[in-house]
């Protein structure tokens, strides 16, 4: 069994703009930091031919502009997590986020996967960056996974309620980055 969840966020700009602060490697350090993750780094930005990215200047123009594959680390602090959760990890669990973005006419689109290491847990969906009328819309939709009997359902809902809450965050972070 899997959990779904998904996610809308709406930002002031087009959705060029928002993809090159989101393929930004100074931008993606400073909304993890902001969002309270624990240890959180930037493994690899690199784009769809392979040519490694990582000092994206933001211009939707440059190396990135048809797509990239953007890999993130971080760990969530047990002490937020539910005490069932916490008790069946040791310490602060360390999740990996993998966004493969690709240019999709007037916008962008995303394959993600988010997976807790050393645990049998997943969150893997899409994300939509579409232009809109304010500027430009974000849709988030995924599945959480933990193919444990019994308490599979239960830690998949915590999933997807703790990712939702991150993506939340982000997208504050996100609009107050692009002035809103």
């Amino acid at each position: 069994m899997s959990t779904a969840m998904s996610l809308t966020q709406e930002y002031p700009a087009a959705p060029a703009e928002v993809y090159a602060l989101f393929t930004h490697s100074d931008f993606l350090q400073a909304r993890m930091e902001a969002g309270g993750g624990i240890d959180p780094k930037v493994v690899s930005i690199a784009g769809t031919d392979g040519a490694a990215g990582a000092e994206n200047t933001a211009d939707p123009a440059g190396d990135l502009a048809a797509g990239a594959t953007i890999v993130t680390q971080q760990a969530i602090p047990a002490s937020v997590l539910p005490s069932m959760v916490a008790s069946m990890m040791a310490g602060d669990p360390v999740t990996e986020r993998t966004e493969t973005w690709r240019a999709d006419g007037e916008g962008y689109v995303a394959d993600f996967s988010i997976v807790v290491k050393g645990a049998p847990a997943s969150l893997k969906g899409t994300m939509r960056l579409a232009p809109s009328a304010s500027g430009s819309t974000l849709t988030v939709e995924g599945t959480a996974n933990v193919p444990i009997p019994m308490f599979g359902p239960k830690l998949e809902n915590v999933i997807a309620e703790q990712i939702t809450t991150v993506l939340g965050t982000e997208g504050e972070y996100t609009r107050s980055r692009l002035g809103a």
